[in-house]
């Protein structure tokens, strides 16, 4: 009697310690803070990519999912730059500095080593490569507008303008003032302002 009740005693605190137990299944899950990837364990993935059906999302330092879209590649696409996943050595002779940088979490000591921690290294490596695009951006030369320079060049070789014998002025007529029309001669107005002509202001 005594071995029954012990052997139901037991199988009773086995199935409650088995259904106890939580039960994870890898995928997505959204919350208020956004979406998150739970692994097999319940744990969530953080500062790393997930493949999932042929694309890459990219998860921070707190497991939110930055590109919700997902990417063709776990690589810079779409701005997701690649999470520094590893601690970095930490080496400074400036005392100042690196207890500022141990006071607001940027680096860590480990046995006496000092460590530049992976989400600080991601933030000053995109911070870097943000600043290094917008110096790049205001060093490129700006467009010119060629449709402009077209109309303008145009307007230059079909326009046809006068000049006098001995003027310095191109006039729109060749007959303006006391020009002589039968010495005028009829140029393109590239070419006047190529012998350096100026416009009349009395026929223009």
């Amino acid at each position: 009697m005594k071995k029954k009740l012990l052997r139901s005693t037991l199988l009773t605190l086995l199935f409650s310690l088995l259904f106890s137990l939580n039960v994870f299944a890898a995928g997505f899950t959204q919350d208020a803070a956004g979406i998150h990837y739970q692994n097999d364990d319940g744990t969530l993935v953080t500062s790393s990519w997930v493949e999932v059906n042929n694309l890459w999302f990219l998860f921070d330092a707190n497991g939110v999912c930055v590109n919700p879209d997902g990417a063709l590649s776990p690589d810079d696409t779409d701005g997701n730059y690649q999470i520094i996943t590893s601690y970095t050595p930490f080496a400074t002779d400036d005392a100042v500095l690196l207890n500022q940088c141990l006071a607001n979490g940027t680096v860590v000591n480990v046995d006496g080593q000092y460590f530049i921690t992976p989400q600080a290294a991601t933030a000053n490596r995109n911070a870097t490569r943000a600043a290094a695009n917008v110096q790049q951006s205001t060093l490129d030369p700006q467009p010119v507008p060629v449709q402009e320079e077209v109309i303008e060049e145009t307007i230059l070789e079909s326009t046809k303008v006068w000049l006098s014998a001995t003027g310095k002025k191109y006039h729109s007529i060749d007959h303006c003032g006391n020009m002589n029309p039968k010495n005028a001669i009829q140029v393109t107005l590239e070419e006047a302002q190529r012998r350096g002509k100026t416009k009349c202001s009395n026929c223009w």
